[in-house]
């Protein structure tokens, strides 16, 4: 599953949260979504896999993804996590935060400790599920 790939987009509840809260412009969302559909697994600058399940089922990851009202060059944009559901070609949105609120270390600790939360929700609810 590389390249070319059409992944089912769903938004998370915490994504819908985050992204009021943050008061992020609806073109931005439609962004996502468009960007998203055809995701393909390829780590780059701007994309990195946190974690692959061990049977293969799910992956977390999180993007870099600019923000067309920020002149703060690589220190501006969005940082979203989210995670694939391999087996139904799923990409699901969950969280997205602004990267220049990430420069303190409480906020990079609740970060870590939100992917972690993620990731043994995953396991419990789609690694067991398979088994």
């Amino acid at each position: 599953m590389s390249g070319g790939t059409e992944w089912n987009y769903n938004e998370t509840s915490d994504f819908i949260h985050s992204f009021e809260e943050l008061g992020v412009r609806e073109d931005v969302r439609g962004l996502i979504k468009d960007w998203a559909v055809s995701f393909n697994r390829q780590t780059t600058q701007r994309s990195k896999r946190y974690f692959c399940s061990p049977k293969n089922i799910f992956e977390i990851w999180l993007i870099r993804v600019p923000d067309p009202d920020s002149n703060k060059g690589s220190r501006g944009g969005f940082r979203l996590a989210l995670f694939l559901n391999l087996p139904e070609k799923s990409i699901n949105i969950c969280k997205i935060t602004r990267r220049g609120e990430l420069e303190n270390q409480n906020e990079k600790d609740e970060q870590r400790d939100y992917l972690e939360e993620l990731k043994g929700f995953l396991l419990d609810k789609l690694e067991i599920k398979t088994s």
